[in-house]
């Protein structure tokens, strides 16, 4: 059974990496941001299985571009105002 890291020692070493592909997929802004954290919060709820995931980088950077694709869907379903 492979050693689960410390969730503290995930963050510190995929945060950057997973907040670049947020920025990335949805620009600089509050956006990114909560796409990184929820990508964090998801990770936090699987953590006591995550013991078999194979490539820990892997699975936050798909989430957190899940994470990003549905943010996008969501602008795009958003009222725009018009003038009458």
């Amino acid at each position: 059974m492979t050693q689960i890291q410390p969730f503290e020692f995930a963050v510190r070493e995929h945060g950057p990496r997973v907040l670049r592909v947020c920025r990335s997929l949805l620009g600089p802004g509050p956006d990114a941001d909560d796409a990184w954290s929820e990508t964090f919060l998801a990770a936090l709820r699987a953590w006591p299985e995550m013991a078999q995931v194979v490539s820990m980088e892997g699975w936050l950077v798909r989430v957190a571009q899940r994470t990003c694709i549905d943010a996008i869907r969501a602008r795009e379903r958003r009222p725009v105002p018009t003038a009458y």
